[in-house]
Protein backbone atom coordinates (compact mmCIF):
# COMPACT_ATOMS: atom_id res chain seq x y z
CA UNK A 1 0.00 0.00 0.00
CA UNK A 2 1.26 3.68 -0.79
CA UNK A 3 0.71 6.37 1.85
CA UNK A 4 0.88 9.93 1.42
CA UNK A 5 2.79 10.83 4.47
CA UNK A 6 6.29 9.49 6.00
CA UNK A 7 4.52 8.75 9.38
CA UNK A 8 1.70 6.42 7.72
CA UNK A 9 4.36 4.40 6.00
CA UNK A 10 6.65 4.48 9.32
CA UNK A 11 4.08 3.19 11.47
CA UNK A 12 2.41 0.35 8.44
CA UNK A 13 5.99 -0.98 8.15
CA UNK A 14 8.96 -2.49 9.86
CA UNK A 15 9.31 0.07 12.82
CA UNK A 16 5.67 -0.54 13.41
CA UNK A 17 5.70 -4.12 13.86
CA UNK A 18 8.88 -3.87 16.22
CA UNK A 19 6.82 -1.60 18.45
CA UNK A 20 4.38 -4.41 18.03
CA UNK A 21 6.96 -6.62 19.71
CA UNK A 22 8.09 -4.35 22.43
CA UNK A 23 4.34 -3.71 23.39
CA UNK A 24 3.96 -7.60 23.32
CA UNK A 25 6.82 -8.00 25.93
CA UNK A 26 5.69 -5.75 28.71
CA UNK A 27 2.47 -6.33 27.78
CA UNK A 28 1.37 -6.92 31.21
CA UNK A 29 3.21 -4.05 33.27
CA UNK A 30 1.91 -1.39 30.84
CA UNK A 31 -2.06 -2.57 31.31
CA UNK A 32 -1.21 -3.03 35.07
CA UNK A 33 -0.64 0.83 34.65
CA UNK A 34 -3.48 1.86 31.47
CA UNK A 35 -5.93 0.18 34.50
CA UNK A 36 -4.57 2.88 36.99
CA UNK A 37 -4.66 5.74 34.34
CA UNK A 38 -7.79 5.23 33.18
CA UNK A 39 -9.48 4.39 36.19
CA UNK A 40 -8.72 8.02 36.87
CA UNK A 41 -10.19 9.16 34.08
CA UNK A 42 -13.31 7.03 33.89
CA UNK A 43 -13.87 8.20 37.16
CA UNK A 44 -14.14 11.97 35.68
CA UNK A 45 -16.78 11.13 33.23
CA UNK A 46 -20.49 10.94 33.15
CA UNK A 47 -21.50 8.41 31.19
CA UNK A 48 -19.38 6.51 28.56
CA UNK A 49 -21.10 4.93 25.24
CA UNK A 50 -18.77 3.85 23.10
CA UNK A 51 -15.03 4.24 22.45
CA UNK A 52 -12.69 4.54 19.54
CA UNK A 53 -9.12 4.56 20.14
CA UNK A 54 -7.07 5.91 17.13
CA UNK A 55 -3.08 4.44 16.58
CA UNK A 56 -4.23 1.32 19.07
CA UNK A 57 -1.48 -0.99 18.37
CA UNK A 58 -2.37 -4.36 19.73
CA UNK A 59 -4.94 -2.32 22.21
CA UNK A 60 -3.44 -2.41 25.98
CA UNK A 61 -5.58 0.74 26.04
CA UNK A 62 -8.34 -0.67 24.98
CA UNK A 63 -7.60 -3.71 27.39
CA UNK A 64 -7.95 -1.56 30.38
CA UNK A 65 -10.66 -0.01 29.55
CA UNK A 66 -12.58 -2.89 28.91
CA UNK A 67 -11.45 -5.17 32.36
CA UNK A 68 -12.62 -1.33 33.84
CA UNK A 69 -16.20 -1.55 32.28
CA UNK A 70 -16.77 -4.95 31.50
CA UNK A 71 -20.52 -4.06 29.97
CA UNK A 72 -18.93 -1.86 27.32
CA UNK A 73 -19.85 -3.04 24.20
CA UNK A 74 -19.64 -0.09 21.99
CA UNK A 75 -15.25 -0.40 21.31
CA UNK A 76 -13.60 0.46 18.23
CA UNK A 77 -10.22 0.93 17.18
CA UNK A 78 -8.11 2.59 13.87
CA UNK A 79 -4.64 0.93 13.51
CA UNK A 80 -2.36 1.18 10.19
CA UNK A 81 0.07 -1.49 11.05
CA UNK A 82 -1.65 -5.11 10.22
CA UNK A 83 0.64 -6.83 12.36
CA UNK A 84 -1.13 -5.03 15.85
CA UNK A 85 -4.33 -4.74 13.80
CA UNK A 86 -4.38 -8.66 14.13
CA UNK A 87 -3.31 -9.07 17.93
CA UNK A 88 -5.75 -6.25 18.73
CA UNK A 89 -8.41 -8.62 16.92
CA UNK A 90 -7.79 -12.15 18.53
CA UNK A 91 -8.18 -9.78 21.59
CA UNK A 92 -12.10 -10.16 20.59
CA UNK A 93 -12.84 -6.82 23.00
CA UNK A 94 -13.58 -4.21 19.69
CA UNK A 95 -16.60 -4.23 17.80
CA UNK A 96 -15.17 -3.07 14.69
CA UNK A 97 -11.07 -2.53 13.72
CA UNK A 98 -10.28 -0.05 11.50
CA UNK A 99 -6.87 -1.31 9.28
CA UNK A 100 -6.84 2.05 8.14
CA UNK A 101 -4.75 5.04 8.35
CA UNK A 102 -6.45 8.04 10.78
CA UNK A 103 -5.93 9.91 7.67
CA UNK A 104 -8.51 8.12 5.66
CA UNK A 105 -11.69 7.75 8.96
CA UNK A 106 -14.03 10.36 7.10
CA UNK A 107 -15.69 13.73 7.36
CA UNK A 108 -11.24 15.26 8.14
CA UNK A 109 -9.86 12.99 5.69
CA UNK A 110 -7.77 13.68 3.25
CA UNK A 111 -11.69 13.64 0.85
CA UNK A 112 -12.20 16.45 3.25
CA UNK A 113 -9.05 18.05 2.45
CA UNK A 114 -9.18 17.60 -1.09
CA UNK A 115 -12.23 19.15 -1.23
CA UNK A 116 -10.91 22.19 1.14
CA UNK A 117 -12.07 21.13 4.36
CA UNK A 118 -10.95 20.13 7.13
Amino acid sequence: MTYKTEQESFWHGKFGDDYVDRNSEANKALVSGNINLFSKIISACDKIGSVMELGSNIGLNLVAIKYLMPELQDISAVEINEKAASILEQRGICKKIYRQSILDLGGGGRAARRAGGG
